[in-house]
């Protein structure tokens, strides 16, 4: 298990999300900002690749009868996100939420059930390590298609949006 695993694993609430996981993954990244600042650049980030990434994503789930919910553009307008439990930030839901340590969301579609959230844990040098964690959750035999699927984006979507959170 790796240590930003580990580090995820340490909140309760995570635990029971963790437990029969079908798939889960962490990336760390670390950085001079808060949780909310982090969070905010996280999901505002929005270039033209990740724009068609989602166009691509959204023809492959109409293929598969999947319902998805139209990301992008939307995100941008909103002046703040809504990170207590039940508010909505983009397409997901906050599950759990306190200030500087971590926020979990959740999307649920009728293939799968996702857990995204970020675990803020402040390093002896006064940085922040964001662990930014995926939890995946099979629902039936179309959430590992669709996920294994999609997974190679995933991991570039995750990696350039932790990047673009703590870049000064």
């Amino acid at each position: 298990m790796s240590d930003s695993i580990s580090v995820v694993q340490s909140i309760d609430s995570l635990k029971k999300l963790m437990k029969d996981a079908d798939y889960m993954d962490s990336k760390s990244f670390t950085g001079d900002c808060t949780l909310i600042h982090f969070l905010d650049r996280m999901l505002r980030y929005e270039p033209v690749w990740l724009r068609w990434l989602y166009i691509v994503r959204s023809v492959l789930a109409k293929l598969m009868r999947l319902e998805h919910d139209e990301v992008g553009h939307a995100k941008a307008k909103v002046n703040k996100f809504d990170f207590t439990p039940g508010g909505k930030v983009d397409f997901f839901t906050s599950l759990d939420f306190k200030a500087d340590e971590y926020w979990v969301g959740e999307a649920e579609d009728k293939h799968l059930s996702g857990y995204v959230g970020v675990v803020a844990e402040v390093r002896p040098s006064g940085r922040t390590e964001f662990h930014l964690f995926t939890i995946v959750h099979y629902r039936n035999w179309t959430g590992p298609v669709y996920f294994n699927l999609i997974r190679p984006f995933h991991h570039l979507i995750v990696y350039f949006m932790g990047k673009h959170a703590v870049a000064n």
